[in-house]
């Protein structure tokens, strides 16, 4: 008998566990959907980058977020978001598949947030057309909390964040 309360007990504690987990992945659903509902009301093509950077910080507590795009249509292409990509970062981009989550090991797409000496933790989400498309920009997210991002945490909703980003973003670009 005490075997079977042990049991319930256990059943409990993971249905408990499943909601909860349910509730946050809601949770963020929601923060996701007023994020690209604010991409699609942004009428000027050249503020998208302005407005992705604020509505990360605020719908999901990002303290410090950046991105770059490169090449970038004439008109925007002096603007300070088409400035800064090294060959090294584009490579980098190009190469990220999934977002890249871990330690703040120096690198270079760090030096584009603010204080960036203050960043533990980093998430990097190559902006790109497809998955088969080759990058044509980076966004990161950065916290002081060593922990907020890490290599073994969920990408999934970074990745539906970059494919949402990606897609305003490519109102900035050439036409194909």
């Amino acid at each position: 008998m005490e075997m079977l309360r042990d049991k319930i007990k256990g059943l409990e504690h993971k249905i408990i566990e499943m909601i909860r987990a349910s509730q946050d992945n809601e949770t963020i659903a929601e923060q996701l959907h007023r994020f690209t509902r604010a991409i699609l009301l942004t009428p000027n093509a050249s503020d998208l980058p302005e407005v992705i950077v604020r509505e990360i910080k605020h719908e999901f507590m990002v303290p410090r977020v950046a991105l770059r795009v490169w090449g970038a249509a004439d008109p925007f292409a002096a603007l300070r978001f088409a400035q800064g990509a090294t060959d090294d970062v584009r490579t980098f981009a190009a190469s990220l598949h999934m977002p890249y989550c871990g330690a703040n090991s120096g690198f270079e797409a760090c030096q584009w947030l603010e204080e960036p000496d203050s960043v533990s933790s980093l998430a990097m989400i190559a902006l790109r057309h497809s998955d088969s498309a080759g990058a044509f920009g980076l966004l990161v997210l950065g916290s002081p909390d060593p922990t907020r991002y890490s290599a073994d945490m969920g990408t999934e909703f970074l990745a539906r964040l970059g494919e949402v980003a990606s897609a305003g973003l490519s109102r900035l670009l050439p036409p194909f």
